[in-house]
């Protein structure tokens, strides 16, 4: 701004000089200079303006740019914010999920662990039993000691292995009143129901599995039970209860094969696991 002042000052002076100079006091060549002075001090005039309207112009185009950065720069600060929050969110059901399936893994480890015992067990029984059968096979049934456990079990089995079923089960019955408190009285109590089904008194045999089921509800023999007394109920022709008995077996958290056969007998009725939902009256208006 004060060069500018300047310049108009400087035209104005040049200019009262030629005001009130005459040809006598100033040379031609004085007049020639000043005029080419003036001259110049309106063309610098003249780039002086036009420098000052192109930067306006360019602060003005600085100052919308500056306004649009400044614009992107808070959508991408609430872009940036929203996206750690959806972060968070996703981290905390991921950690949530990851928990529930440790404690469901901990938990099947536990319930395999334990399985993976009770197998060992059930697999020294058996040869302990079979031993048993092979001794009392080789003596024949008059060397039965009635007082020995594993020799009367021994010895109803192996009835039941040779369709002897009623002898089976009056072996079995003794085993439960003469050893009422035993691991295996509830598997003879199991057996007796079999040997029913076997012979097809299906309505017996439902009445001693269910005997299991009341007197031994922890039973390893419980879920065979529940499946044998199902299948009995479909040949008495009583469906809704098998398939009510069926599906409460398919849906046991247990890998076993009654759960198998359980769902696979559902499938070969054209039944579905789950019951469906009854349909919906319609309103009355």
């Amino acid at each position: 701004m004060m060069k500018r002042r300047g310049l108009l000052l400087g035209a104005a002076f040049i200019g009262a000089l030629l005001l009130f100079a005459s040809p006598t006091q100033a040379g031609k060549k004085e007049l020639e200079a000043i005029a080419k002075l003036q001259a110049e001090v309106l063309i610098l005039q003249r780039q002086l303006r036009d420098l000052q309207e192109s930067f306006d112009r360019g602060t003005g185009q600085w100052l919308t740019l500056l306004g649009q950065i400044g614009e992107n720069l808070t959508a991408l600060q609430r872009t940036l914010t929203a996206l750690q929050e959806a972060f968070g969110d996703t981290q905390t059901r991921m950690t949530n999920q990851f928990t529930r399936l440790d404690a469901r893994v901990t938990a099947l480890e536990t319930h395999l662990r334990t399985t993976s015992e009770r197998l060992v067990q059930l697999n020294d029984q058996i040869a302990a039993l079979s031993q048993s059968l092979a001794h009392a096979q080789q003596r024949g049934p008059a060397a039965l000691d009635p007082t020995d456990p594993i020799q009367l079990f021994s010895a109803a089995y192996g009835e039941y292995l040779k369709g002897n079923y009623e002898l089976a089960m009056d072996q079995f019955r003794q085993y439960i009143e003469r050893f009422p408190a035993l691991e295996t009285t509830d598997n003879a109590q199991y057996w007796i129901g079999e040997c029913l089904y076997s012979l097809g008194r299906y309505e017996e045999a439902i009445a001693e599995f269910e005997t299991l089921l009341r007197t031994y509800p922890r039973s390893d023999k419980a879920l065979a039970a529940r499946l044998k007394k199902a299948l009995a109920l479909l040949e008495l022709n009583r469906r809704d209860e098998a398939i009510a008995e069926l599906r409460a077996i398919a849906r046991e958290p247990v890998s076993s094969g009654e759960v198998l056969t359980a769902r696979q007998r559902l499938q070969q009725l054209g039944v579905p696991l789950e019951e469906p939902n009854p349909p919906r009256r319609p309103r009355r208006r």
